[in-house]
C-alpha cells in the first residue's frame, strides 16, 4: 500500500478511526457522518465515502476523504447504479470490496464507525461482511461501531430483517449509538428486537452540524439584499427528490405580496433538467436565486424567517438548533414512513408545521407561508441536540482504550511477519511461484463436513471464506440442521451467493452398522431406506434454502453402498462426494467428485497433520492431479488449525493461477474435460 492511503495528520499518539458511509439517494447520511468526523478533532480520522462525492462538504485537516467507485439507488430504492462509464455493477462491487480491505490493511484503525448497516444497507452485505469477517481474524485489534439515526425504515420482511441485525450485530459489532434524544425517540419504536442486542447500546443524543465550524465560512453566495428584507430558506437535501416542492415553492413566492428574498438550494444530485427548470423559473423573479449546494446551509437558516423543506434527519435537526419557523414536507416514496413520524413528533411539539401533498400548489403553498410567519418563531425545547460531543467523547475513549489493551494471544491476523518464517509456508510459495511463471492452472475445492447449528468454530470457518474471498462446499445434515444453523448461513450468503455451496450430507448422520466400521447408508439399510431418507433430507434442504441449495451428495463417514448410488441416481443428484478412490464411478449420471487430502488423521481420534505432511501432499496432488479437494471438519478444529488454514488460502489466492471451485463451477469443467489427469 501507499503511504497516501493514510490520514493526512497521523501521528504516533493519535488513535486512528476509519468512518464507512454509504449514502444513496439524499446526502443526510453523508452530512451526518462528516459532522462526527469534524467533532473527532483528537483523532487521526479517515471517511469512506460509498456515495457520489460532493465537493462542496468542507474537510478539516484531520480528516482524509477516501472516495470509493460510487454506487447510488434510484428513489425507490430499487435499483443500485454504478457512475462510471464501461463498468457493471458487478465490477465495481469488486473494486470496492478490495479497496475497503487495501484501507483497513494500511490504516490498522483503533475504531471503525460504519453508519447504519446492518440496520439499513443490505444490499451493500457484499463488501462490509468480508470486511467485518477481516477484522475479526485480526483477534479484536479494532473495535467495530454501528452508527444509527433515531428512526429506522419499515420493511416488507420485518421480521426476517430483524433476524439478520441481530445475528449480524451480536457476531461482528461492539457498540451500537444511537443518535437520538430516547425522551423523544426511542429504537425500539421502529425496531422491537432491542433487547436482544448483546453489544454495547449507547443513546448519544441528536448529531447537528457543528456551528462553530460554520462562523468562520461566508454565508453563501447569495446576492446582497438589505438585511431588513426577510430571507426564505427551501431546500431537498440532495435532490434526488423534491422537485415539486421547490417547483411550488418558486411559483408562491410571485404570489406572496410582502417583500422578501427566497434562497432555493436544489442539492447536487438534483437532475440537470430538473435544475435548469427552476433557473428559469426563477430567472423572472429578481428576488429568487437558486443554487445546488451550500456548505453553510445552517448558518443561512439562523438567519432566515422560514425554512421549507422535506423532513429529513439533518434539515430537522437544523430547525431545532436555530429556532427557525419551518414548513416540511415528509418524503413517503417506497412507503417510507421516516420522515413522517419524526415530523409529526416535532409538529406536536411545537417546533414545525407539517405539509400535507394537497397543500403542493402555489395557492395554498402561498398561504401556509404568510401564515407561518404571523406566528411566533417556535418555543424552547428540551431535546438533546448535542449527539455530535458525545459521539466524540466515546469514540475518543474507545480507542484509547485499544490503545492501551494487548492484542490478544490467540489472534488469528495473518499479518504478523513471524508467520511468515514456516518453512512449509516457504516452500508452497516456491511451488506456487513456479507453477505461476508456467501460467499452469491449479484447481482446488474445499469441503467441509457436518454443519447443522450455529457454532463459533463454523462461524469462524465461514469468515475465512469472506475475508479472502474463497469458495467453499458445506455438507448439510437435513435432520438436524437448527434454525439458528440455517440464519448464520443465509447470513453469509449475502455477501456473495456463489461463495457458498449448501449440499446433503446424509440424513441424521446416524450409524445403523452393528458392527464393523460406521455407515448411515450401508448394507444394512435396504434401497427402499435409504431412498427414503435420503429424499426426506433433499426436501428440506430445497424448502429451506431454495436455489442455494445444489444437488450434491456426502454420505457421513465417507462411506455407502450401490443402493445408495441407485437412490440418488432417482433423486436427480449431480455431484456425489466422499474420499477418494481407486476406482472411479462412471455409470451413473451424476459425477464423483470427492477429496483427495484430509487436514485430519482419525486412527486415534481426530489429530491434525503437521503443516509439513499436508504441504507436501498437497504438493504432490496438485502436480499429478486435475482437481484436488481439501477436507475441512470445523467441529474439531482448534485456532492453530484455524490458522494454518488461514495461512495456506492466503498463499493460495495471492497466486492467480490458482482456480477455487464449489461443485456448482467444478461440474462443466470435468464434464468437459477441462481438468483431466496429467
Amino acid at each position: 500500500m501507499n503511504d497516501e492511503v493514510l490520514p493526512k495528520t497521523t501521528a504516533v499518539e493519535q488513535p486512528r478511526v476509519l468512518i464507512y458511509c454509504q449514502h444513496i439517494l439524499g446526502m443526510g447520511h453523508l452530512i451526518r457522518s462528516m459532522a462526527i468526523a469534524r467533532a473527532l478533532k483528537q483523532c487521526a480520522v479517515t471517511f469512506i465515502n460509498g456515495g457520489e462525492s460532493l465537493s462542496g462538504v468542507e474537510v478539516p485537516p484531520w480528516v482524509s476523504m477516501e472516495n470509493l467507485p460510487s454506487i447510488s439507488s434510484d428513489s425507490e430504492f430499487q435499483e443500485l447504479k454504478v457512475h462510471g462509464h464501461g463498468t457493471t455493477l458487478e465490477q465495481v462491487q469488486q473494486v470496492r470490496k478490495h479497496r475497503l480491505m487495501e484501507l483497513y490493511d494500511a490504516i490498522r484503525p483503533d475504531v471503525l464507525l460504519i453508519e447504519l448497516f446492518p440496520f439499513g444497507r443490505k444490499r451493500f452485505a457484499f463488501e462490509l461482511l468480508p470486511l467485518l469477517a477481516h477484522i475479526r481474524l485480526a483477534g479484536g485489534s479494532t473495535r467495530v461501531v454501528c452508527s444509527l439515526r433515531d428512526i429506522l425504515v419499515t420493511k416488507s420482511d420485518q421480521i426476517r430483517h430483524e433476524d439478520w441485525v441481530v445475528s449480524i450485530m451480536n457476531q461482528y459489532f461492539d457498540l451500537l449509538l444511537i443518535h437520538s434524544d430516547p425522551t423523544f425517540q426511542t429504537l425500539d419504536e421502529t425496531f422491537s428486537r432491542c433487547q436482544d442486542l448483546r453489544c454495547d447500546v449507547q443513546y448519544t443524543g441528536f448529531v447537528t452540524q457543528d456551528s462553530e465550524t460554520e462562523s468562520d465560512l461566508p454565508v453563501g453566495a447569495l446576492t446582497p439584499l438589505p438585511q431588513q428584507i426577510p430571507l426564505i430558506l427551501a431546500s431537498v437535501g440532495g435532490g434526488r427528490v423534491g422537485y415539486e416542492l421547490l417547483d411550488n415553492t418558486v411559483q408562491a413566492s410571485s404570489l406572496l405580496t410582502f417583500p422578501h428574498r427566497l434562497a432555493v438550494f436544489t442539492g447536487p444530485y438534483m437532475p440537470d433538467q430538473q435544475y435548469e427548470a427552476l433557473r428559469r423559473l426563477a430567472s423572472q423573479h429578481p428576488h429568487i436565486e437558486v443554487q445546488r449546494f451550500t456548505p453553510t446551509f445552517q448558518a443561512l437558516m439562523q438567519q432566515a424567517v422560514l425554512s421549507i423543506s422535506m423532513a429529513g434527519y439533518n434539515t430537522c435537526m437544523n430547525v431545532l438548533k436555530t429556532g427557525t419557523r419551518a414548513l416540511v414536507l415528509p418524503f413517503t416514496g417506497h412507503k417510507n414512513d421516516e420522515q413522517t413520524i419524526r415530523a409529526k413528533k416535532l409538529e406536536k411539539c411545537g417546533q414545525l408545521t407539517v405539509l400535507e401533498p394537497e397543500d403542493l400548489t402555489p395557492d395554498r403553498l402561498a398561504a401556509k407561508i404568510a401564515a407561518s410567519l404571523t406566528m411566533p418563531h417556535p418555543g424552547q425545547h428540551s431535546i438533546n441536540t448535542e449527539g455530535g460531543t458525545h459521539t466524540t467523547a466515546t469514540i475518543e475513549r474507545l480507542a484509547a482504550q485499544m490503545r492501551i489493551r494487548p492484542l490478544a494471544p490467540d489472534t488469528m491476523s495473518t499479518t504478523v511477519s513471524s508467520h511468515q518464517s514456516d518453512q512449509w509456508l516457504m516452500t508452497l510459495r516456491q511451488f506456487l511461484d513456479a507453477k505461476e511463471a508456467e501460467g499452469h492452472d491449479l484447481h482446488l475445492f474445499l469441503r467441509d463436513d457436518d454443519v447443522d447449528v450455529d457454532e463459533d468454530s463454523l462461524k469462524q470457518l465461514l469468515d475465512l471464506a469472506l475475508a479472502r474471498g474463497v469458495p467453499m462446499n458445506l455438507e448439510i445434515i437435513p435432520g438436524r440442521l437448527t434454525a439458528a444453523g440455517t440464519a448464520v448461513l443465509k447470513n453469509t450468503l449475502r455477501a456473495d451467493h456463489a461463495l457458498l455451496s449448501l449440499n446433503q450430507h446424509g440424513w441424521m448422520h446416524s450409524n445403523h452398522e452393528p458392527e464393523g466400521r460406521k455407515c448411515e447408508f450401508g448394507p444394512s439399510r435396504s434401497f427402499t431406506q435409504q431412498l427414503t431418507d435420503i429424499a426426506q433430507g433433499k426436501a428440506i434442504l430445497e424448502s429451506t434454502f431454495e436455489e442455494l441449495f445444489y444437488p450434491a451428495f456426502t454420505p457421513p463417514w465417507n462411506r455407502c453402498t450401490t443402493d445408495t448410488y441407485r437412490a440418488l441416481e432417482e433423486l436427480g443428484f449431480q455431484v456425489l462426494s466422499k474420499d477418494r478412490g481407486k476406482d472411479r464411478l462412471d455409470e451413473y449420471r451424476f459425477k464423483e467428485i470427492s477429496t483427495t487430502l484430509d487436514l485430519y488423521s482419525w486412527k486415534e481420534g481426530a489429530r491434525m497433520k503437521s503443516s509439513d505432511e499436508i504441504i507436501h501432499t498437497l504438493i504432490g496432488q496438485l502436480e499429478a492431479l486435475p482437481l484436488v479437494g481439501l477436507l475441512l471438519h470445523h467441529k474439531v478444529m482448534t485456532n492453530d488449525a484455524f490458522r494454518f488454514l488461514d495461512q495456506l488460502l492466503c498463499e493460495l489466492t495471492r497466486h492467480t493461477v490458482v482456480r477455487f471451485h464449489t461443485f456448482r463451477t467444478v461440474l462443466p469443467l470435468s464434464q468437459e474435460s477441462q481438468v483431466t489427469p496429467r
